[in-house]
């Protein structure tokens, strides 16, 4: 039989410049498995082997044919482009849920489904079944998402129509996500203290790290660094650099593949060794000591420059070398919680994974940084708005710790001299009584620049005088909610409005207020006149 070429009839008002032709002489084809990039998860191969046969054999190869253009781009990029995980996401996320939809509908039809099938009534009804499904919103958009990636790209090639996807179908579906929560107080102590208990142990041997070791080790690091999990499996042995200013510093770099992004994050060395066997020991040294003990199998694998390779211990791949991944990350911890048993609060076996401790980290340097969201931000490597929306909660002490603590001296008081003026310094929100030494300040001979801080310094001070730059401010914050987002606006800087709000302003004669007010609105202090500066007084 000659070989023939079909290709979709969807109408479409012009070809773009990767459209493809289909080859559709036999199916299902001879190879119905796409080859995976080498990757942060174990997985290699994507089977397309149980789709076909179902009445949809012309979609499943579309869809087979995306993946595995996919692939190739990925190989080719070095994992720029499309992460081994992320097409595994697609096929077990998405094309797993459409491709038995297809089949469905081909029965419905009682033909064999085309590719000009697929139409937004398609897609509308598709959309349905995710629903009826019964799972949780998110969880239908997710896999919508996933699904629409591949039929996105199968347009782009020219095989089906492009405008085919309605807008936003899973209106507020992230409202029902709830993400990963930071580990509590009492709960990252447990963790810390069977960290030290395993490390002391690890430093005490010799000999190549095992992978539970590796384990360990990557969740310490993590947990003074608040690293993502799968730069943190992918570090490589040259991942710590001298620091360009201070000799008691490193700096470490990783890798982000999703954004293509470098993170460097400076690091202190301790140089007392024998700390390490007292207490957690620092980032650095820990990265030395699995580079020099591991130096053998690495050496001997094909992953000589990455920093988390060891030898396979278990009874199906003994000797194998193999490097870290996703699903030796979570085995290491299954094993760890199960050794030192450690409790949630509830008497629970702990959840644990690595953006668990990531999230711990964050919300520790939000406490740590005097409640400064842009600090954090900075140091935990994304935007403020990421890190409102996904990182920071609000401590039950929040509401209770944002309160007025300085002075608030109005003009009638002076006048009167119920109280004596003491000397002050101007500062961008309103006075300090001493920059250089007050209770904020650095004390270090520095002029203290925790300017959000000042409503909870007692230092501060405040008179009729200032309430332009009061409400300079003020205006500067009601800006970026509309930046950050209401419920993580409120989250952040609620407190300091209604400090301004309620405790400052009564104080005031109510027509100086309306005054300030609307000056500072319409013409805003130089120092508050872009909302920007909030990110540069970190």
């Amino acid at each position: 039989m000659p070989r023939k070429k079909l290709q979709s009839t969807t109408p479409r008002p012009a070809k773009v410049a990767n459209d493809e032709t289909l080859d559709l002489t036999s199916l299902p084809p001879a190879n119905m498995v796409v080859s995976l990039p080498e990757g942060a998860t174990d997985l290699r191969k994507l089977n397309f082997a149980k789709h076909y046969g179902s009445g949809c054999d012309v979609v499943v190869y579309a869809t087979q044919r995306v993946l595995d253009r996919m692939a190739k781009t990925s190989i080719e990029s070095g994992g720029k482009t499309l992460t081994a995980a992320s097409l595994d996401t697609y096929f077990s996320t998405g094309v797993s849920y459409f491709l038995p939809f297809c089949a469905t509908m081909a029965s419905a039809l009682g033909r064999e489904l085309r590719l000009d099938d697929i139409d937004r009534q398609f897609i509308d009804h598709f959309i349905a079944h995710l629903r009826q499904m019964g799972h949780r919103p998110g969880t239908q958009r997710s896999r919508y998402q996933c699904a629409k990636s591949i039929l996105v790209a199968m347009g782009q090639s020219g095989w089906i129509a492009r405008d085919i996807f309605p807008r936003n179908p899973f209106p507020n579906s992230n409202r029902s996500y709830k993400g990963q929560t930071a580990l509590s107080e009492p709960e990252r102590l447990s963790v810390l203290r069977a960290m030290k208990v395993d490390m002391r142990k690890i430093i005490k041997g010799s000999g190549p790290l095992t992978s539970y070791e590796l384990v360990t080790c990557l969740l310490a690091i993590t947990a003074r660094t608040g690293i993502n999990p799968t730069p943190a499996s992918e570090l490589l042995t040259d991942c710590l650099h001298p620091h360009p200013i201070k000799k008691d510093r490193y700096v470490l770099v990783s890798f982000k593949r999703r954004g293509c992004t470098t993170h460097i994050q400076s690091l202190r060395r301790t140089a007392d060794v024998e700390s390490m066997v007292s207490a957690l020991p620092d980032v650095a040294r820990i990265i030395d000591l699995v580079r020099v003990r591991n130096a053998s199998p690495r050496q001997a694998s094909h992953y000589p420059k990455w920093l988390f390779v060891y030898v396979n211990r278990d009874n199906r791949n003994a000797g194998k070398i193999s490097r870290m991944t996703m699903n030796t990350l979570s085995r290491g911890i299954k094993s760890f919680l199960d050794r030192h048993q450690i409790k949630d609060a509830d008497g629970q076996l702990l959840k644990l994974n690595v953006m668990r401790l990531r999230k711990t980290f964050e919300n520790r340097l939000f406490t740590l940084s005097g409640q400064d969201p842009f600090l954090t931000a900075r140091l935990g490597g994304h935007t403020p708005q990421v890190s409102d929306n996904y990182y920071l909660e609000a401590p039950e002490s929040a509401e209770k710790d944002w309160r007025l603590m300085g002075e608030v001296r109005t003009k009638e008081l002076l006048d009167h001299g119920k109280i004596a003026p003491l000397p002050t310094q101007n500062t961008p929100i309103a006075r300090c009584r001493d920059t250089l030494n007050g209770e904020c300040a650095p004390k270090n001979g520095e002029h203290c620049q925790k300017f959000l801080a000042c409503f909870r310094c007692r230092s501060f001070v405040v008179t009729g005088d200032d309430l332009y730059r009061v409400f300079s401010l003020y205006w500067a914050l009601v800006q970026m909610r509309q930046k950050m987002g209401a419920s993580a606006w409120k989250r952040v800087y609620g407190h300091i409005i209604r400090i301004i709000d309620q405790e400052i302003t009564p104080q005031f004669d109510a027509e100086l207020v309306s005054i300030q007010r609307q000056r500072a609105k319409v013409d805003p202090h130089p120092f508050w006149r872009d909302p920007e500066r909030l990110e540069d007084i970190a």
